[in-house]
């Protein structure tokens, strides 16, 4: 018995001084000399992690890009590949990005889901408007030989598909002899491909990246403006991409907005090839184009999308 009470009571002590030893171990203080964790350290020291696309409308991301390379000024930000604005958008969502370029309509439903009221609209890249008809790559016609074609468009009343009528009826073409099918552009280039379509009538950057995908441009007019009707809304037309940013990065993103605003003044030439360093792309191809620029947001699209939804003005 005094045998068993002797085993307990050396069980006991044990437990006891194991408790100790744990709850000193616990409340160590941190030496003043020892690094605090990652996750601790000021948020203001982190590099920018920014997202990004394959788009030939990104002009002003890579010329600041190759800017800071050839200043030595490289780190305030780091340039991450996805597949889609929607990857972006998740991995802004889930902390895994601070910033990324994004494609508007994608950005407006983006806002919408939960976690999308810690992001920001930052800044936007926009394109000159213009009309543009894509043709499948494999076809050789003209204008006038489209007669019997099946096109795609945005909207069936839109400011796009009445000048190029206008056009098209100076070039011999009867707009009436054409078929349309209306769906966003995110079909169209799938619809080509599957030859399920002869063209698409859309605005003029969307031609930059059919033709960057293998088609071919068959009409262009710089011309046409943005109008008021649905298909068109004139402070979005020209507006191809948000920068989004996450809320507790506003202060860090401040270096990257002024590099891509500063990298506006430069001549076309060295855009274009920025871009066509960054997607192996001939520059010549991409010299029929005007450039995009990096803009901050605008008064007016504050209006319309809602001052809670873009990043301060400071």
């Amino acid at each position: 018995m005094n045998t068993r009470r002797s085993f307990i009571s050396r069980i006991s002590f044990l437990a006891l001084l194991a408790a100790v030893l744990t709850l000193s171990i616990g409340c160590r203080q941190q030496p003043a000399n020892e690094k605090a964790p990652p996750a601790a350290q000021s948020a203001s020291s982190r590099t920018i992690r920014l997202g990004y696309g394959n788009s030939p409308l990104l002009g002003p991301l890579h010329a600041a890009e190759e800017q800071a390379k050839a200043a030595g000024k490289t780190g305030a930000w780091e340039l991450k590949h996805f597949g889609s604005g929607g990857d972006i958008g998740y991995s802004l969502i889930a902390g895994e990005l601070d910033a990324g370029f994004i494609e508007t309509e994608k950005v407006l439903q983006l806002l919408k889901v939960p976690g999308g009221e810690k992001l920001k609209i930052a800044g936007a890249i926009e394109f000159p408007y213009g009309a543009t008809l894509v043709v499948r790559k494999e076809l050789k016609v003209r204008l006038a030989d489209l007669a019997g074609k099946h096109l795609a468009a945005l909207e069936a009343d839109c400011i796009i598909n009445h000048q190029f009528n206008k056009d098209a009826k100076r070039h011999g073409l009867d707009p009436k002899k054409l078929r349309y099918s209306y769906m966003p552009f995110a079909d169209m280039l799938p619809a080509l491909e599957a030859k399920a379509i002869d063209g698409a009538l859309v605005k003029g950057a969307y031609g930059v990246l059919a033709e960057l995908a293998g088609h071919k441009i068959l009409y262009q007019n710089w011309e046409i403006k943005a109008g008021s009707d649905e298909c068109c809304p004139p402070s979005i037309a020209q507006t191809e991409l948000f920068l989004v940013v996450r809320q507790e990065a506003a202060e860090r993103i401040k270096p990257l907005i002024a590099a891509l605003t500063a990298a506006n003044s430069l001549p076309p030439i060295e855009i274009r090839r920025a871009v066509g360093k960054q997607l192996n792309y001939p520059t010549e191809a991409l010299e029929q184009y005007p450039v995009s620029t990096f803009v901050t947001v605008s008064a007016e699209l504050r209006k319309q999308l809602g001052e809670q939804k873009c990043l301060p003005t400071r």
